[in-house]
């Protein structure tokens, strides 16, 4: 991210990152992060980074409302489902994903976003600049998608599929 904002800065200088999550203390992750700190403060300077911490639940959708974009490039490839990308999609957020199973589920399910080559900032930043300059290109259905990510629709999911093992075992 930090190699590919100078590049989406020149297309569109209105661009902030809101980093929202843990970012200090992050077990193993600690050196990476001193490394970045510099020029991550840099930003913060520029008034082009903002770290929020850990959000708590209740400010998600206000958070949401706030974002053009989300962007999830994660190197990480223990990456599970992408859950803050489904949210960002149900708030009409597109995301922008690694090409890693998890991370890039979300997106190949909805069409609401790009997917891009893991640890490639210049492919980072176009897939930025290319979101950011077309909207509407990436918004997908975010009422499908609620109703498919409710808690409602995966408890009849689960029912189903109880039910199923039951009759497998015997109806017992």
């Amino acid at each position: 991210m930090l190699d590919a904002l100078p590049k989406v800065l020149e297309k569109h200088p209105k661009t902030k990152v809101l980093f929202a999550g843990q970012h200090e203390g992050v077990w193993g992750e600690q050196e990476y992060y001193s490394r970045l700190l510099p020029r991550i403060r840099e930003l913060e300077s520029q008034g082009k980074w903002k770290f929020l911490g850990v959000l708590p639940l209740s400010s998600m959708p206000a958070f949401f409302a706030n974002l053009d974009v989300i962007c999830v490039p994660s190197l990480n490839s223990t990456e599970t489902f992408g859950f803050v990308q489904i949210e960002a999609m149900m708030n009409s957020v597109p995301s922008i994903a690694s090409n890693l199973p998890g991370v890039r589920q979300p997106v190949k399910m909805t069409e609401m976003g790009e997917i891009i080559p893991i640890g490639s900032s210049d492919a980072l930043a176009r897939a930025l600049i290319h979101v950011l300059s077309d909207p509407g290109k990436y918004r997908g259905d975010s009422e499908a998608l609620r109703m498919q990510f409710s808690p409602l629709s995966a408890a009849i999911r689960y029912e189903a599929l109880f039910e199923e093992i039951r009759q497998e075992i015997g109806g017992k």
